[in-house]
């Protein structure tokens, strides 16, 4: 049966995401109440849950999930994913930040960034990051699986940058475990648009997938959501 041809009641929508609930809360809760918004205008079911980044690949790539949130415009280029269909309607800007002690040099581009000789962390299954950096880099570019670990990398001068496009995330990993003072932003590297995909089979539906991200951008829905996760200031009025 076409998708389009679905009730609501039969059209359930299972949604990973490679931001961990446990490292990311507002992130997560970012994508799942956008998704949640986005079935209800829909009138499907939608859930979200968390993978690795290369297993959440993998299960849209099979069809064991039907679509994914975060990921960047050009994901499927290169041919590894091919299955996975962007919508054509940019959900969050990510924003790459730079972290290390206080005192370490500035940077504001990638070129920087590897221009200070020192190793840099980031989050495994990053590929902004590794696009970015990979060739400069090499073994300087280190891979880790949580923002805690990243942090502590740094405080151990294990690396000098711990680069993320969480920096709400990073902000509160900070605070919880008491490193004010020892840890800072040292510089806003690259801003980029991530996109949500579904797998192909549902190429049918793309389309009303990409009319309602619109709209919601358009009524003011997106950044309502973007301010309550704490992403985003409210304009003054």
């Amino acid at each position: 049966m076409p998708a389009q041809a679905l009730s609501a009641e039969q059209l359930r929508l299972q949604f990973v995401t490679l931001v961990d609930p446990v490292e990311r809360p507002s992130l997560f809760q970012l994508f799942e109440k956008t998704n949640n918004e986005i079935c209800r205008r829909l009138q499907y079911t939608c859930t979200l849950r968390f993978f690795p980044p290369a297993r959440a690949a993998a299960m849209v790539e099979s069809g064991e999930a039907d679509g994914e949130n975060y990921r960047i415009f050009n994901f499927a280029t290169d041919g590894q994913n091919p299955r996975h269909l962007r919508i054509d309607a940019p959900l969050f800007p990510a924003s790459f930040v730079a972290w290390g002690k206080p005192g370490s040099a500035r940077v504001n581009s990638w070129d920087e960034l590897a221009a200070q000789g020192q190793p840099v962390i980031h989050l495994f299954g990053s590929k902004t990051v590794t696009s970015k950096l990979s060739a400069k880099m090499g073994s300087n570019l280190l891979p880790t699986h949580s923002v805690e670990s990243g942090l502590n990398m740094v405080l151990a001068d294990r690396a000098g940058y711990f680069i993320t496009s969480d920096s709400r995330g990073v902000e509160q990993k900070i605070s919880q475990m008491r490193l004010e003072g020892q840890l800072a932003r040292l510089g806003m590297v690259d801003t980029v648009d991530t996109y949500m995909y579904l797998n192909d089979k549902h190429r049918a539906i793309a389309p009303r997938f990409k009319r309602t991200i619109e709209d919601m951008k358009k009524d003011g829905t997106l950044e309502m959501l973007m301010i309550e996760a704490g992403e985003i200031k409210a304009r003054q009025k």
